[in-house]
Formats: C-alpha cells, sequence, structure tokens
C-alpha cells in the first residue's frame, strides 16, 4: 500500500495506552502513524520507538500543518470529551478511549459534532467482542431471556495500589471518573 492511501493517525496521550495505539497502527499496514502528543516531554513517555513529531497540545498539532485523517484520543477520562471535540471541530475523525465522557450532555455534544461534520467517532471498547459478551449479546437480540425489566451487574476485578498511582489520575473523579466509567462500563455498554 502506498503512503498516500494510508489512513495517518495522531494520537493524543503516550501513556500506557497511548502507546499500544501507536504500536497497533504502526503494526496495520494500511495505517500510518504521523504524530504524537502528550503534555509531558518525548523522553517522560518513553516513546523513542516512534520517529513521528512530538507535540505537547493538539493546537500545536493543527498548527504545525501536518496532514492527518485520525485522532486518537488516549487521555486520562476527563479529558476525552473536549479532546474529542477539539478533533470534530478540526475535521478529522476520532478514536476514543473509553470513556467518551464524563457527563451524559458531553458525549451527546460529540456525537451531535460528529454528524454536523461528517466525521465518525468510534469509542474503544475492547471487550465487546469477548465471547461472554458475545453471547450475552446474542441471548438478548434473539429474545432468548423474554422481555428484560431488570438487569444486576456485578464487577469482580480489584485494582491495587499499583493502578492508583500517587499524583496520578486514577481514582481522582474529575479526571477518572469512578468505577463506573473505568471498570464497569465493559459490562453496561456491551451489553445493551
Amino acid at each position: 500500500m502506498t503512503a498516500e492511501n494510508k489512513v495517518r493517525f495522531a494520537v493524543i496521550g503516550a501513556g500506557h495506552i497511548g502507546k499500544r495505539h501507536a504500536e497497533m497502527i504502526r503494526r496495520d499496514e494500511e495505517g500510518e502513524l504521523v504524530a504524537m502528543v502528550d503534555v509531558r516531554s518525548k523522553e517522560e513517555c518513553g516513546v523513542h520507538d516512534w520517529d513521528v513529531p512530538f507535540f505537547h497540545t493538539f493546537d500545536e498539532l493543527l498548527a504545525s500543518g501536518l496532514d492527518f485523517d485520525v485522532v486518537n484520543v488516549c487521555t486520562p477520562n476527563g479529558f476525552h470529551a473536549a479532546q474529542s471535540l477539539a478533533a470534530l471541530n478540526a475535521k478529522k475523525h476520532v478514536v476514543c478511549e473509553k470513556p467518551m465522557g464524563l457527563t451524559k450532555d458531553s458525549c451527546e455534544k460529540m456525537i451531535f459534532k460528529s454528524l454536523q461534520v461528517s466525521k465518525q467517532v468510534f469509542c474503544v471498547m475492547q471487550n465487546r467482542y469477548s465471547p461472554p459478551s458475545v453471547w450475552i449479546k446474542d441471548l438478548i437480540e434473539n429474545e432468548v431471556l423474554g422481555e428484560i425489566f431488570m438487569v444486576q451487574l456485578n464487577c469482580y476485578w480489584n485494582r491495587d495500589e499499583r493502578y492508583y498511582k500517587q499524583g496520578g489520575w486514577k481514582g481522582r473523579e474529575d479526571l477518572d471518573g469512578g468505577t463506573l466509567f473505568t471498570q464497569f462500563s465493559h459490562f453496561i455498554f456491551n451489553r445493551f
């Protein structure tokens, strides 16, 4: 595939998940990683494996004139909606890590803006195709269980102190959203 035909991606957020996105883009013969963005330095992020322009803000990336098609939003949860809206305003497609936003209003704004500018928004829910998710969805769609009036969800995942690093964003209400957004979203949004 020629470089002109590849889908060009810019990844915002160069932490663990952002690096995973960058690596998956690099492995895809139809995709091309063209930029990474993070408020930290390239050295702090440890992104030396990706030989692409590095920016500290999305505005810097836009001002650079670099051509790209898709923005992957891989930052703390509390930034997802605003950064996705900025990408949509720039007429870019968006791949957004879950959750889309921390409020119903912010998610609706993203959907409305994507329709206004005719761009796609895809929210990453990596468990949507797991065998239990597919099985439950099939049961519901084929009405095997009949009409459903109530659902109870139990999430037994455990996050120990390593997940909640001192000074990090996880566990902060404004940037994390809590377990409903981080763990339970896999169970809620994948089923219905």
